[in-house]
């Protein structure tokens, strides 16, 4: 089974808006729904699993999945205090022993079609695989103090972005691992690292932001705006 687990379980602290971000409106549809709306053209999907906060199930199965005619079952998870107990919540809810899961924010709204397939395909050498882009600014290691330490080689730093792709096997017993000795990570990728795993990449896409902040937001508008006027952005 090829399924993916959406994780829309974040508060929007960032953001400063009076909704989670999640379901801040865009271009007149939540920002997760676009998210599900990519997924759902997604041919080698079987079925999707979101995971929102615990708080909020029953309003998102009346106002955000009810509305939605789409072709992918989709099962509606609870999430945890972070991010990684909510994407085990999504792994513990998959009703498959094998095959693939694409793990994403749900406020990366613009993830291509081309990007799903690229990760697919590479996740099948080492069953980790995770889309990046180059590192375009000079970075500085800096100490607590605010004085640079040394700069770092950024033809050797990628910028990690979703969906982190898997063996459905390999990332739960991975983040199993994690939770049985206190390990906490930002992204799945890092989980998986921890367990000793090697994880493969693979070109991401600049599109492909996370919306989470009121300037994440301008942006998003900006991109939609560009993909109505190129008719093969959301595929290409």
């Amino acid at each position: 089974m090829n399924c993916a687990v959406i994780v829309a379980g974040g508060s929007g602290s960032r953001m400063k808006a009076a909704v989670r971000k999640q379901y801040l409106i865009l271009a007149g549809i939540p920002i997760v729904v676009h998210t599900l709306m990519a997924f759902d053209r997604c041919f080698e999907l079987d079925r999707m699993v979101l995971v929102v906060p615990e708080s909020d199930l029953d309003w998102c199965r009346s106002t955000i999945l009810a509305p939605l005619d789409l072709a992918h079952p989709i099962l509606l998870v609870g999430g945890g205090r972070r991010r990684q107990e909510s994407v085990l919540n999504g792994l513990k809810a998959v009703d498959a022993a094998d095959g693939i899961v694409m793990i994403h924010d749900g406020v990366r709204p613009f993830v291509r079609q081309s990007l799903m397939g690229a990760c697919i395909t590479g996740v099948k050498p080492t069953g980790a695989c995770i889309p990046v882009i180059p590192a375009t600014d000079t970075l500085k290691r800096v100490d607590p103090h605010g004085v640079v330490l040394h700069t770092l080689d950024r033809q050797q730093v990628c910028l990690a972005q979703t969906p982190q792709t898997f063996s459905l096997d390999l990332i739960r017993r991975a983040h199993q691992l994690a939770q049985q000795r206190g390990f906490n990570a930002t992204d799945d990728a890092s989980v998986a690292e921890f367990a000793g795993e090697r994880v493969t990449v693979v070109p991401g896409d600049r599109d492909n932001i996370k919306i989470t902040t009121p300037q994440d937001l301008l942006l998003a508008q900006a991109i939609l705006d560009r993909w109505r006027i190129e008719p093969c952005g959301k595929t290409s």
